[in-house]
């Protein structure tokens, strides 16, 4: 359990002969209650910093992994569209090639 500052400023010690200086004593647990209650709000404060940092990195971790996503999606579907240009254009190719051969085929007659 951790001390709070309205503990160690609610603690109270017994007295002995010779014993320290009160007023001395109450003194630096005034300060200490002071650091400590600040060291308390900075902690409190960087914990709150941290969850939100913590949320923004997920944020960024799911819109990374979404985006990855995108990027193979968009590369199939390149890829995709290469293989049916490429298919078209052999078709293409193949129709003009026959195309061609027919026109040497009725040239090479009609020159007979």
């Amino acid at each position: 359990m951790v001390l709070s500052p309205q503990d160690i400023h609610n603690k109270e010690f017994s007295t002995k002969m010779r014993g320290y200086n009160i007023d001395e004593v109450n003194d630096f647990l005034d300060q200490i209650i002071k650091d400590y209650q600040i060291t308390l709000e900075e902690n409190e404060s960087l914990k709150s910093k941290n969850r939100e940092v913590s949320k923004e990195l997920n944020y960024f971790n799911s819109m990374k992994d979404s985006l990855n996503q995108s990027i193979i999606v968009a590369q199939e579907a390149a890829d995709k569209l290469k293989q049916k240009s490429q298919k078209e254009a052999s078709i293409a190719n193949q129709e003009a090639q026959k195309k061609a051969d027919k026109i040497l085929d009725d040239a090479n007659k009609k020159s007979k």
